[in-house]
């Protein structure tokens, strides 16, 4: 049995109505599906945004802990740094100190030789002058005992000169007797044998 046109008309609206709410129902599967990778995508998007904040943020916080961790080292080495500073300067305080005291004694060695070396000059100007003293004194009774010795040795030899003109004049006079007594003999023998 064929049907009507109305009804004919009234099933190929219905199927028009059905092939547009299947269509659009493709259509909102499709702008469905296509939302829903955007979400995806976005998602994703979020993730690697989320996944990089983390990564920076771990990333700062590594380097907050090294700059901490090279902060803290700086702090360390400072101190050890003002550590041995402090030490340097305690050892050179104590090298000064000890050579303060090298040179004071050093000085009170100088001062102490130099007091000894005037002592010494000191004597010597003593004793030189003793000396002096005793070489005037001795040279004073050496020229003394020679001009007495020279005075002796010419009153020696005045004395023998002396001795020897009186010797020589007594011999003289001896002679001079002998002559005259000879003579006086020999005038009496000529007397006698005148007489005779």
């Amino acid at each position: 049995m064929e049907a009507l046109p109305s009804d004919r008309a009234e099933y190929q609206g219905k199927l028009l109505n059905a092939t547009a709410r299947q269509k659009n129902v493709e259509n909102d599967a499709q702008l469905l599906q296509n939302r829903i990778a955007l979400l995806k995508k976005e998602e994703a998007r979020a993730w690697r945004k989320i996944q990089q904040t983390k990564g920076r943020a771990e990333e700062i916080v590594r380097m907050r802990k090294e700059n901490e961790r090279k902060n803290q080292e700086k702090v360390v080495m400072a101190k050890r740094a003002e550590e041995k500073e402090r030490k340097l300067a305690e050892e050179n305080l104590r090298m000064e100190e000890r050579a303060r005291r090298a040179r004071a004694m050093q000085l009170d060695e100088m001062y102490r030789k130099k007091q000894q070396e005037v002592a010494v000059v000191k004597m010597e100007k003593v004793n030189n002058k003793e000396y002096v003293q005793k070489q005037n004194m001795m040279s004073l009774k050496e020229k003394k005992a020679k001009r007495e010795a020279i005075k002796r040795h010419e009153e020696d030899i005045a004395a023998q000169r002396k001795a020897e003109k009186a010797a020589f004049e007594q011999a003289n006079e001896e002679a001079y007797l002998r002559r005259v007594k000879t003579k006086h003999t020999e005038t009496r023998r000529k007397e006698k044998q005148v007489t005779k």
